[in-house]
């Protein structure tokens, strides 16, 4: 973990500590639960001796601002700061002690004054892609057009489970269908095996499609799977990230605007060989 100054969040731990708490009671725990699932997590940090107060100091602090600061949580710290422990990794560095016994003064005197009133904590969006690899899907885009995509990896971490996706080059009112028959079981395969790779901003070829936000989650009724166990063109790796609410812009400006920009070509084209 990383520390860059003597304020209680300059310190990479902190700053995961204070975020989790908040995840966890954003997901329905209340304090004593948030806590109990932290120390339980923390441990190798708790044990640690300089990680230790790091630890304590950012789930009071986060706690007494929203409201929700604990008993236990308030004896641990208040017995921390008393003990001066927490000083001990500053010793070697004169002007950061003065510093950092200035933020615990001033911060055992915010834990021992009345904590604001339980705030309202919303809880975390997470992304959660039920595709997977080899997965090619449709996505009807604020045009109604169907975009074709490839599943080529999946991303997971603490914020959901995301799709790494290639994008085929379709952009139709409707989907490839062999025989004009509208059952997805009807898909022309053979047709999708040739459609070429196109990019997004002219250099994205592949890129995790995930939101942070919920109210701009798109809508399950604009997906439709069509094939499963495809084969991708291109290896998961070295891939961006586009988010969902930038989707449609970024879609319109590869098929539209250039699909716009090769008709005014040819039509110049053809009015100069008039």
């Amino acid at each position: 973990m990383g520390t860059w100054g003597p304020a209680i969040y300059s310190d990479d731990l902190a700053c995961d500590i204070r975020d989790n708490f908040k995840e966890l009671i954003g997901d329905g725990l209340n304090s004593e639960q948030a806590t109990s699932a932290l120390i339980q997590e923390y441990k190798d940090s708790i044990n640690d001796s300089d990680e230790n107060s790091v630890f304590w100091f950012a789930l009071a602090d986060t706690q007494w601002k929203n409201g929700r600061l604990i008993n236990r949580v308030l004896e641990k710290t208040l017995e921390i700061i008393e003990s001066g422990s927490d000083l001990d990794r500053w010793k070697e560095d004169h002007k950061g002690l003065k510093k950092r016994e200035a933020v615990i003064t001033k911060f055992k005197q915010q834990l021992l004054t009345e904590q604001p009133k339980e705030k309202r904590i919303p809880k975390v969006y997470r992304e959660k892609s039920t595709f997977n690899i080899g997965d090619i899907f449709s996505y009807q885009n604020k045009l109604e057009n169907k975009i074709i995509f490839r599943v080529i990896g999946i991303h997971q971490d603490k914020g959901g489970r995301f799709s790494v996706c290639e994008l085929l080059d379709w952009s139709e009112k409707k989907l490839p269908i062999k025989n004009g028959l509208l059952s997805k079981g009807k898909i022309d395969v053979n047709k999708l095996s040739k459609l070429r790779i196109r990019t997004i901003e002219d250099d994205k070829t592949q890129f995790m499609l995930g939101e942070t936000v919920a109210k701009h989650k798109p809508k399950d009724s604009w997906f439709e799977l069509i094939a499963t166990k495809s084969k991708p063109y291109q290896k998961c790796t070295g891939y961006s990230v586009i988010l969902w609410r930038n989707l449609d812009e970024l879609l319109i400006n590869e098929f539209e605007n250039k699909r716009i920009t090769q008709l005014v070509t040819v039509s110049g084209r053809d009015n100069h060989k008039i």
